[in-house]
């Protein structure tokens, strides 16, 4: 009996070491969603940029999906993304609120689409999962509902046709999750600032004027579309009602009081996965405090993940 155990020692120890060179492969990716504000006001804030840069390189996330590349031309971005260190990048368009992404990775670019959709939508492949950036409407949720009606249906037939793909739609949606309901309720200014720009908007277009709210309530449809696809809100069951505002910073103070800055609050970015990501999610935050207070309107949100590197 002794002899056999020691016989078996080879073997274990081999198992041993293999089970931790699979270990070794594994690592952690993180992806970044940033709406920048305005592609730093045009070009023009270049103070902001740096600043911005400098912070982006201290997170260090493998995939970020921008929104706001306001004037980046194709050339741009790929200049900014060596500056950040991402060797690849792809652009959705120049004009407007362009949307891109870049990776530490290739990127294999799968579809832009614009037709239907208020600033478009990119999908591209990197780390072997797609990547749908969007953003949404900002304006009028029933324009916001058809373009998550669209990307939906794309996202079927296209990606999830198959059931071992992996899915990341990240981005700005400007929508609200059901799952925000009390969050909503506990910071009613945003609905109030939201009726009152309605009215106005009615008031001066007539009722075919665009609206933000459905009958003067928050609308839960747009995400709710998202989630039944299904895909999982990364941050949901991991972050406090506290902690869940992406919008506004302090960096639209101007056109928000000081007295009132504090009731402002909403979710409206996120980063959805598939289910078949969910086990391998090992944090997801929005970091809305420090440095990111004075760099956009929005703040980011970082999900990172186990990823097993293949050789």
């Amino acid at each position: 009996m002794r002899y056999s155990l020691i016989k078996l020692i080879p073997f274990l120890l081999f198992f041993w070491l293999s089970s931790l060179s699979v270990l070794a492969q594994n690592d952690t990716l993180k992806v970044l969603s940033y709406n920048i504000w305005n592609g730093f006001d045009w070009g023009k804030d270049i103070e902001r940029r740096a600043k911005m840069t400098a912070w982006l390189k201290g997170v260090d996330a493998d995939v970020i999906g921008f929104q706001e590349l306001n004037d980046f031309t194709p050339e741009d971005l790929k200049t900014w993304a060596n500056e950040i260190g991402h060797g690849y990048s792809v652009l959705l368009k120049e004009n407007g609120y362009p949307i891109g992404i870049t990776s530490k990775e290739p990127i294999h670019l799968k579809t832009k689409m614009q037709g239907g959709l208020w600033h478009g939508m990119l999908h591209a492949e990197t780390y072997g999962i797609d990547f749908i950036v969007v953003h949404l409407s900002p304006h009028d949720w029933k324009f916001r509902r058809r373009e998550a009606e669209i990307i939906c249906d794309y996202t079927e037939k296209s990606i999830f046709n198959n059931p071992d793909n992996q899915l990341m739609i990240l981005g700005d949606f400007n929508s609200h999750s059901p799952f925000d309901a009390k969050f909503d309720t506990e910071n009613p200014f945003t609905l109030k600032r939201s009726q009152l720009s309605d009215s106005l908007r009615t008031i001066q277009n007539g009722p075919q004027a665009y609206q933000t709210l459905r009958n003067g309530t928050v609308d839960y449809s747009v995400i709710s579309k998202f989630l039944s696809l299904p895909l999982i809100d990364t941050v949901q069951k991991r972050l406090s009602d506290e902690e869940k505002k992406t919008s506004p910073t302090p960096m639209v103070g101007k056109d928000i009081s000081s007295s009132d800055f504090e009731k402002y609050k909403q979710r409206i970015d996120y980063i959805l996965i598939s289910p078949n990501l969910e086990p391998t999610l090992l944090e997801a935050k929005i970091l809305n405090q420090g440095i990111p207070d004075t760099l956009s309107d929005h703040y980011p949100v970082l999900a990172s993940f186990l990823y097993h590197k293949t050789e």
